[in-house]
């Protein structure tokens, strides 16, 4: 009999509290202040693709760190063996970002209200940007989380070193880019070609060597990480190869280059451009030269302070009009830009934030003569 007694008295309690609670118009209950509905936000992350092509296990580790430091949510990761055929090592997509519910935001109250009634609703305000705010945190820890878990789940170092080298002439710059051609225009037709210009492909090559068919890359970015770079000329060289394949936009650099580096210029292209980067004002050249006049080393000069700041990457892109021949032109805008890097190394830019890449005639903003195409772009991206 006691348990029946004491039973109702929670009964009664529990009634007496809800009337109270009434009384007092908390949020939800009959009569409360109102809310908005709900919302339900995804966050709009666009699909991305990473192509790599490798030619043994002695770019393992930069490939492994390369995919840990880019990975991304909505990402789809194929990473390739070359050889004949082309060998799968990973074929992956990225989970997609959780949908993330957010709580209806307060109404204001419709007029005549008091002090008081003003006054909580702003208390009411306050609470709901915190409550969303902290949600989006959530959300955006989980996708980072859901992230990490993925990657671990490749078992992508594991994989690449059990690898073992292919055949010596499977891993030039030509046989590279027929396998990523090949791969790419596959996972393209299977994905509805929804990454846009989003897609990046990463060729780990022994060597620059090898004739690439016209048209073979068209639309791609490219980034060759080479073995051993043996002249400026013979980057150039492979430069105008690529996009007379081609490529939309072709960077060839020695396996000197940093994770940092690398990962900045694939962040960049997986991201077309995205908020995180500035782009100087043009430092221009006079006609077939690449000396610095005093007014590009004044314009440079502003960019010092934001250069030397740390976790700074610095792409130097170098430009000429388009009088001469192709691989000319890219001899000389590279020139332009590595002119533009040695400057910066000599006024305090860390020569490991650098990356010197040369264009050619390509990407024109006057007409093909013009003094306005001589120039070098620095591009800065922050981490």
């Amino acid at each position: 009999m006691r348990k029946l007694i004491h039973r109702a008295g929670l009964i009664g309690i529990a009634a007496a509290a809800a009337t109270l609670l009434a009384g007092c118009n908390v949020a939800g209950s009959p009569g409360g202040p109102a809310t908005g509905p709900s919302v339900t936000v995804r966050p709009n992350v666009p699909a991305t693709a990473l192509l790599t092509v490798m030619n043994g296990p002695a770019s393992g580790p930069a490939l492994s760190g390369l995919v840990a430091s880019t990975a991304r949510p909505n990402e789809d990761i194929r990473i390739l063996q070359a050889g004949t055929p082309a060998r799968t090592i990973i074929a992956s997509d990225s989970p997609a970002p959780p949908a993330v519910v957010l709580p209806g935001e307060p109404l204001a109250p419709g007029g005549g209200q008091t002090e008081y009634q003003t006054a909580e609703y702003l208390k009411r305000q306050q609470a709901w940007q915190a409550a969303r705010t902290a949600d989006l945190a959530a959300g955006a820890a989980k996708t980072r989380a859901d992230t990490s878990a993925w990657l671990a789940g490749l078992g992508i170092p594991q994989k690449l070193s059990r690898l073992a080298d292919p055949p010596a002439d499977q891993g030039s710059l030509a046989a590279e880019s027929a396998v990523a051609a090949s791969a790419l225009a596959g996972l393209e037709e299977d994905a509805g070609h929804t990454f846009g210009h989003h897609e990046v492909i990463v060729l780990f090559c022994d060597d620059l060597s090898g004739a690439l068919p016209a048209g073979e890359l068209t639309g791609d970015d490219l980034i060759v990480v080479a073995s051993y770079l043996p002249t400026a000329a013979a980057t150039s060289t492979a430069q105008v190869d690529l996009l007379g394949a081609g490529a939309a936009q072709a960077a060839v650099v020695g396996s000197e280059v940093t994770a940092a580096q690398l990962a900045g210029l694939v962040s960049a292209d997986l991201s077309e451009h995205g908020p995180s980067e500035s782009v100087s004002e043009p430092v221009l050249f006079g006609n077939d030269s690449y000396a610095l006049s005093p007014a590009a080393a004044a314009s440079l000069r502003q960019l010092l302070p934001e250069l030397r700041e740390p976790g700074v990457t610095v792409v130097v892109n170098g430009y000429a009009s388009t009088p001469g021949t192709a691989e000319a032109n890219y001899l000389l805008s590279f020139e332009r830009a590595t002119a533009v890097a040695r400057w910066l190394e000599a006024s305090g830019v860390p020569e490991s934030a650098l990356i010197i890449v040369g264009h050619g005639a390509s990407d024109v903003v006057g007409s093909g003569a013009s003094a306005a195409n001589r120039r070098v772009l620095v591009v800065i991206e922050k981490t």
